[in-house]
């Protein structure tokens, strides 16, 4: 079964809304029971839904109560929203079909250049794809969406608040807020959304799902440390067009033979954080390799013919001569970028990230939710004058806190943060400016928490509490890195770069307690480009509590850590 909610139908769903008249002195009441509804939980709802949210718009908006009952809702339309509207849904479920198939779209509720608009209360049911579960009625890059209000260049979004609204199971944002994108530009917004309230909502299991970086091209590369049942999981969604073979590797030759076509291209030399990231790379599996070579590491190809290719430690190296034979059931996936970071996300997955998207919005506030996700679990980005307060992040298994790219006075405060073994406990991405995160907990992440070239950034009175998970040598908990063939290492707490010859500066870390996991590799640690940095007054624990050089960074001190080993102090420290 497929649903697509597209553009066109959207626009077409909130026609009525933009094209409504002034606003009423008194606004009307709407009741949904006038309209046909009948909240049997099986017939569907939506035709009646649509009815009396297009009498609100001929109206120019109103009050309209959804009573208590259970709604079943299609979504082959989405019911279009307007200005000035007041909806209180206490008591309502609005119920998602149980299956829906590869690529599934459905938006619920949608408005466009949306004001003074207000929804208290209501409950979304959906079936996200989950791999703990025996069986899943959704496919794994089904998207679905509770609440969508985007903005128009030049639009008005403004005076929004979401309070008691609760999900479980959907795939996709049970609220999405956009501001209209710049054109040609990644950081700039053309038109802000502005005074995005998100109050004591409750929102489980909801967001688009994710696999997370490496799952699949892990039970693939080692199927015996799992299941049948994820063996074939895995067999399913993993891209098959990355794997060759059968391969022959024979002692003391240095080719790799196989039909290679279409023909794999040379490894290019990369710098920087790129040389990371496995393009153009290969590794082997499904039998017994040579043995000076390492199952799930990187290889780089230094020849290629359509017959067979030629493979070094590194790029334009001496080709490996081979040390003993390989198995006949010896295969390679190419490349490791698709593989292993290309797939954190379902082949053909929707838009929108978390149970929260909030994008291009100014004065923001999230405050007293409780959110979890089967992907990240929150996501704003590209947004400024930003407070998340009170909250309390039960479970991930990408991004548990994610402040995303560009955005600029925030504060995070008050918030309890789980990461259930997700990936990165807190990510504050790409220039992020007049960052405070102070008074929150946080544990049980992944890949620690990662800072990525922030200005005026601020960390002080937090606690952290093992966030390193992915490290551990566990095929359950721990992730291996395809850079080695064994398993991740990762600092508690890392700050890094990701523009050529990027700095940022003015960071404070002040007053935490880091309690750090067992296979970190670090407690702290700062990429080159740092300036003006101050670690101090920190309290340090647990078995890894070192904090790395801070080399190619100026003007740090670092002082009055208690339990800290520092390295070394960086250039103009004390």
């Amino acid at each position: 079964m497929k649903i697509f909610a597209t553009s066109a139908a959207i626009l077409l769903a909130v026609a009525a809304a933009v094209a409504a008249g002034p606003p009423p002195d008194h606004p009307a009441d709407f009741h949904l029971r006038d309209f046909g509804v009948k909240a049997d939980g099986a017939s569907d709802d939506t035709p009646a839904l649509q009815r009396c949210f297009e009498a609100v718009a001929r109206a120019g908006g109103g009050v309209v109560t959804i009573p208590p009952g259970e709604y079943f809702l299609r979504g082959d339309t989405p019911v279009p929203l307007m200005s000035r509207t007041t909806v209180f849904a206490y008591g309502a479920r609005f119920c998602l079909p149980e299956k829906l198939g590869d690529r599934a779209r459905m938006v619920l509720f949608t408005g466009q250049d949306v004001s003074d608009f207000n929804w208290f209360g209501g409950h979304f049911q959906g079936h996200v794809f989950d791999p703990a579960a025996a069986d899943n009625a959704w496919e794994p890059n089904v998207n679905t969406r509770a609440i969508l209000i985007t903005t128009s260049p030049g639009g008005r979004t403004e005076n929004l608040t979401f309070r008691d609204i609760a999900s479980d199971g959907l795939a996709g944002a049970a609220v999405t807020v956009l501001g209209a994108e710049k054109k040609a530009s990644d950081r700039e917004v053309g038109t802000f959304a502005g005074n995005v309230t998100v109050e004591n909502c409750t929102l489980e299991r909801s967001g688009k799902f994710m696999w997370d970086y490496g799952y699949l091209w892990q039970i693939t590369v080692w199927p015996e440390s799992y299941t049948p049942a994820e063996i074939a999981m895995a067999a399913k969604y993993f891209r098959g067009d990355l794997v060759r073979g059968p391969l022959r590797m024979e002692a003391g030759d240095d080719r790799v033979w196989f039909a290679n076509a279409p023909r794999l291209p040379l490894s290019k030399r990369r710098e920087g954080a790129d040389a990371l990231r496995g393009r153009d790379t290969v590794c082997f599996f499904g039998d017994a390799l040579p043995s000076n070579l390492v199952r799930g590491r990187q290889y780089f190809v230094v020849e290629s013919t359509p017959e067979f290719i030629r493979i070094a430690a590194a790029p334009g190296g001496a080709a490996i001569r081979f040390v003993g034979a390989g198995g006949a059931k010896a295969r390679l996936i190419h490349d490791l970028f698709d593989a292993y970071f290309g797939l954190f996300a379902p082949t053909g997955s929707g838009p929108g990230k978390g149970a929260l998207d909030l994008v291009g919005c100014r004065k923001v506030v999230v405050r007293g939710c409780r959110l979890s996700a089967l992907g990240d679990t929150m996501h704003i980005q590209k947004s400024q004058g930003v407070v998340f307060s009170d909250n309390h992040i039960t479970g991930s298994r990408m991004g548990a806190f994610f402040l995303a790219e560009f955005c600029k006075d925030a504060t995070i405060t008050g918030n309890t943060v789980d990461c259930s073994n997700g990936s990165r406990v807190i990510s504050v991405e790409k220039s992020c400016e007049d960052v405070t995160i102070a008074g929150n907990t946080f544990r049980n992440g992944g890949r620690g928490s990662w800072i990525n070239q922030p200005r005026n950034f601020v960390l002080a009175n937090n606690v952290f509490v093992n966030n390193t998970t992915k490290c551990e040598h566990d095929p359950r908990r721990g992730r291996r890195s395809f850079l080695s063939g064994d398993y991740e290492r990762y600092a508690e707490i890392y700050f890094t770069t990701y523009e050529p010859g990027g700095r940022y500066g003015n960071v404070v870390v002040r007053g935490n307690i880091f309690t750090s996991g067992g296979s970190a590799e670090h407690a702290l640690a700062f990429a080159p480009g740092g300036d003006t940095l101050l670690v101090s007054d920190n309290v340090f624990r647990g078995p890894v509590r070192s904090i790395a050089p801070a080399a190619g960074c100026r003007d740090v001190v670092i002082r009055g850590n208690l339990g800290a080993d520092v390295q070394q102090a960086a250039d103009g420290g004390e």
